[in-house]
């Protein structure tokens, strides 16, 4: 059967009822049993670990978490937040 992705809209197909990531964007979708099959719903798919961390603005204040990115936009004031990389924090 074919379903719609409830975050990004996009159609993908699946077997039955379970929950599925959506192959566009990733967002777990539950697909519930039909009146034609009932069957137990399938483990949950694993997806893969982002790397992530918390940064603090420097201008407002705020700390939020970003992916992999050398800069990163904050959600509060927009200013530039430059995120210090792991390697060569030694120093």
């Amino acid at each position: 059967m074919i379903v719609r992705c409830g975050r990004c809209q996009s159609g993908f197909e699946v077997p039955g009822p379970g929950r599925y990531s959506c192959p566009a964007c990733g967002t777990a979708n539950q697909v519930g049993a039909t009146a034609a099959s009932v069957s137990p719903p399938e483990p949950p798919q694993t997806t893969p670990d982002i790397p992530s961390r918390r940064v603090s603005c420097p201008e407002c204040g705020l700390s939020f978490i970003v992916g992999d990115v050398a800069v990163a936009p904050c959600p509060n004031c927009g200013a530039s937040v430059t995120v210090q990389s792991d390697e060569g924090e030694d120093a």
